[in-house]
Parts: C-alpha cells; structure tokens; sequence
C-alpha cells in the first residue's frame, strides 16, 4: 500500500520525471518499462544505433506488434457487440475500425504528432505526419502490450481510443468498397487488375482462400479469408493502403 503511495513521487523525483510528467496526460498510467514508450514515438527518420546491436532502433517492430493486437482486440469487441453476424461483416467493421485512414485521424484527436521524434525535414509535410501518427499509435499499442500485458492493454483501447473516436453502431452503416477503389484507380491510370488465387483450386475442401492483387502482373498484396469476396477485400485494403488510395474516402 505504501509503494502505491509513494510510486506517483517516485515518477516525477526519477531522472526521468520531465517524460513521465509530458506522457501521463496521453497515457494515464505510469510506464514500468519507460524506454518502450521512447522507442514507440521513435520515427525511422531519427533511428538510433545501440552499441551491441545489430539493427537500429526505431518503432517499426513496435507498430508490427501493435498492429495485430489492435486487430485481436477490436475483433474481440465486435465478436461480443454483434454476437449474429458473420465472417464477412465483422472482418469489414474491423478493417473500417482500424484502417490507416481511421487510425491517423485518431492519433491526430489524441495529440500524438506532438510526441513523435521525427527528423524536421519530414515535420514540416502535415500529410506524412499525420500518416506517421497511426503508425506510432500501433507502436503505443505495442509498447504498452510488452509492458503491462493483453488485459490492461484491452481496457486501454477501449478508454482511450474505442469510447471517445469508434461508434461502432455509427461505422457498419459506412460503405468503404475498397475493390471499387482499386477498379477507378487501374482505369484511371490504365493498369491491368487482377485478383489471383493463390490456393489451388482444385482442393475439395479448401477452407481459406488466399487473394493476390496483381498489378500489370506485379503482386501487390495478398489477403485471406473463408470467402473469395473477403480474401478479396483485405486484399483490396492492403493494397489501397499501399496506393495510399484510402485517404479518398472518409472515415
């Protein structure tokens, strides 16, 4: 009871005390692990070298484990708020849930483009930024994740990002056809589209089929799902992500 007491004095008497008073606003809790946080708002552009590594330090392996836990959290809440719908609609309310478009527009609600470090050439583009800003929420995501563990980071996501930005009653009424945006932008600028299946067709009992988007014969993403018209929308999403083509609809 006495360390409890004590803990939030011992945050702000630490060496550390300017981070821990700039961060628990944005937080609200005290980091065990303050270097995870750090590397979190750590942008490729300002990579740090560490004497014994290898590879420099940034937050992209941050973000890579973000990402899919985001993914199994917001599954897990759409899984319990919709308990009679199918595959096919929940795998669309979470694509619409956490889409780039959709977790740049949050990071940038919460302020997190103010605590990124990012080298000042790129600060000065507000597009790249607020791009940059989702990637570093699903780097929070993950720091905090190796720091405190699924649950706390459940109740996390729910507190701060799922109650105050995603009205999931509000979403499932938004239409995003990211295969329709793939389609005008292959006319619109004359590339051959096409989405491949990369399992073999003549399984009898194939149960998840794997979708490649092909561009001019060039694979540009893959997707999977127990359905041809999911495989192909994931697939459609990654790919528009990679087109940077979803930032045309809105969110």
């Amino acid at each position: 009871m006495l360390l409890g007491i004590l803990k939030p004095y011992y945050f702000y008497l630490s060496k550390n005390a300017s981070f821990y008073r700039k961060y628990y606003k944005l937080l609200g809790f005290y980091p065990r692990n303050i270097f995870l946080y750090k590397q979190a708002f750590l942008h490729n552009s300002k990579s740090k070298k560490i004497i014994g590594i290898k590879t420099k330090t940034n937050n992209e392996r941050l973000e890579y484990l973000g990402d899919a836990v985001l993914d199994l959290i917001i599954a897990e809440l759409l899984y319990k708020k919709f308990p009679f719908q199918g595959e096919g609609f929940l795998t669309d309310m979470r694509s619409k849930s956490a889409s780039r478009n959709m977790l740049s527009k949050i990071a940038t609600s919460m302020g997190l483009d103010e605590f990124i470090d990012i080298d000042p050439s790129i600060a000065k583009n507000k597009s790249a930024v607020r791009s940059i800003s989702g990637n570093a929420l699903e780097a929070l995501i993950g720091a905090i994740y190796v720091d405190k563990g699924y649950h706390f980071t459940k109740r996390y996501v729910k507190k701060k990002i799922v109650k105050p930005f995603l009205d999931f009653d509000e979403l499932k009424d938004i239409t995003v056809n990211f295969k329709s945006l793939l389609n005008q932008y292959a006319q619109k600028n004359k590339k051959h589209l096409e989405f491949k299946i990369l399992n073999d067709e003549g399984e009898k009992r194939i149960r998840t089929y794997i979708i490649a988007v092909m561009i001019d014969g060039v694979e540009l993403a893959r997707g999977r799902g127990k359905s041809k018209k999911v495989a192909e929308q994931i697939a459609s999403e990654k790919s528009c992500d990679l087109l940077k083509l979803s930032k045309s609809y809105k969110s």
